[in-house]
């Protein structure tokens, strides 16, 4: 499983995605193969993120299925156009040292 986070740039306005955003991309879901979850994170309005979970072969392929999600979305909801895609990518995630991870 995967959490791909599709990044957007601001809005043209300032405005924050509209609250049913993540409704908009669930209800495309079915078209994805492996989607499970939709998280939308509005704010700050500045930096939009739509974090995508869904099961995939590769991390390559879990980042296209997220960008052909989120654009699958867009089609069918013209005004979420208004956030244009910059790109989809897993967040790297480093882990504190510990001495117990060592062992």
């Amino acid at each position: 499983m995967y959490l791909v986070h599709v990044h957007l740039r601001a809005h043209p306005r300032g405005h924050a995605l509209p609250e049913w955003t993540a409704a908009a991309v669930a209800g495309r879901g079915a078209e994805v193969t492996g989607f499970e979850h939709v998280s939308v994170h509005r704010t700050p309005a500045s930096d939009p993120t739509v974090g995508i979970f869904l099961r995939a072969p590769s991390l390559a392929e879990a980042e296209a299925a997220a960008e052909h999600l989120w654009r699958r979305s867009c089609a069918v909801h013209p005004s979420l156009h208004d956030w244009e895609f910059r790109h989809a990518e897993v967040p790297l995630i480093t882990l504190e040292y510990h001495p117990w991870l060592a062992e």
